[in-house]
């Protein structure tokens, strides 16, 4: 497995696993547990404009810049 980058440095179409969220702030965290993102989970990238579309599961989510940046994934 690679390093870790941010989920907004994936290309469109790409496919990776969430390894770990970047912050300190629980409400985020939350919001983003809610979605289905956490450690461990595939995640993949659909659109960056005009915000980041990701699929999780079966479900799809739309974030802004700054979330998609603390979503750090990992590619095999």
């Amino acid at each position: 497995m690679s390093d870790a980058i941010p989920l907004s440095n994936l290309k469109i179409g790409t496919k990776a696993i969430v390894a770990k969220l970047e912050t300190k702030d629980e409400g985020i965290i939350r919001h983003l547990m809610a979605m289905g993102v956490i450690q461990g989970v595939d995640i993949s990238l659909e659109s960056k404009f005009p915000s980041y579309v990701v699929s999780v599961g079966k479900s799809r989510a739309a974030l802004d810049k700054e979330t998609a940046s603390i979503i750090y994934v990992t590619q095999d």
